[in-house]
Parts: C-alpha cells; structure tokens; sequence
C-alpha cells in the first residue's frame, strides 16, 4: 500500500515538473520569436524612413507599392499580399525586409497649410507629395496559433530633398 502511494505522488510530482517544463519552453519560445519580429519591424521601418528622407521624389505609389527617386536611380518598395511579405528593390538588388506581413499600406500627403489643425494632412500624388505615410501589421504563427506580435507599425515622413 506504501508503494503504491509513493509512486502516485511521485508520478503526480513528475508530471507537474514537465508541465512546468513545458509551460516554461513555450513561453522562452514566444518571447523570442515575438522580440525578433519587432526586431525585424524596427529594422524596415529604419530602412524606409531613411529611404524617404533621402529620396528626391516619389516616381509612384500605391497602397501596396512605393517608387522613390535617387537621383538615376530608383528605391522600390513591394508588398506581395499572398507571400506576406515586404521587400526593396535598388539597383538589380532585392531584400525581402519583413515576412508575415497581414497588411501594409502606403500614402502620399501634401505639406501642412499654415491654418491646419495638427496632424491634418491633404492628400497628395506622387509629383507634389512632401510627406509619406506608411503602415502594417505583422503576426507570426506560435504553436499553431497566430499572435500578433505588434498590432501596428506606423510613420509619416517627410521628404527632406523635395
């Protein structure tokens, strides 16, 4: 009766220590597969606000694609919707800057008339914009289920060489 007794709390014991083993694994694996994807979104959004900044011109845009102009040479910025991904493209030379992409897009805006209220912004095109706006949402899939690690990235800039 001793024997069985003991072998029950001990098989109690060692379950709750793998449990808590197990527990622990994911949690570490969540935590440093979340902290990655932000460092993956810190990393494209330094990579396109310094584009940005440093672009003469935007040659085109649209919601899910952003021309910027480099003297002869041209910086684009793709979404593909289906692979997830953002990726730039600069003189034959393409990086895929963020995967896992849900959403993204892009926007143009004309500089701030003297009366305008804070953060209003008139639409614009590509020949007169000053200000480009972008946005996205990135997830990443842990353990069969899909988190957000960051529900959002966002950023107005402005185009310093216009």
């Amino acid at each position: 009766m001793e024997l069985m007794v003991g072998i029950a709390l001990g098989t109690l014991l060692l379950a709750g220590v793998a449990s808590m083993y197990l527990f622990s694994l994911k949690s570490f694996t969540s935590m440093a597969n979340c902290s990655e994807l932000n460092a993956r979104n810190r990393y494209a959004s330094d990579i396109i606000t310094r584009d940005i900044r440093g672009a003469t011109g935007v040659t085109s845009a649209t919601s899910e694609q952003l021309v910027l102009r480099f003297g002869g040479a041209d910086v684009t910025y793709n979404y593909d919707e289906e692979a997830g991904t953002l990726s730039r493209s600069y003189l034959e030379q393409d990086e895929v800057l963020l995967e896992g992409v849900n959403s993204l897009s892009f926007s143009l805006y004309q500089r701030p008339s003297n009366g305008a209220a804070y953060e209003e912004f008139s639409v614009a095109t590509a020949s007169n914009a000053k200000l480009v706006g972008f946005q996205w949402e990135c997830s990443r899939r842990m353990y069969g289920t899909r988190r957000n690690s960051q529900s959002l990235e966002a950023a107005i800039v402005k185009l310093r060489n216009k």
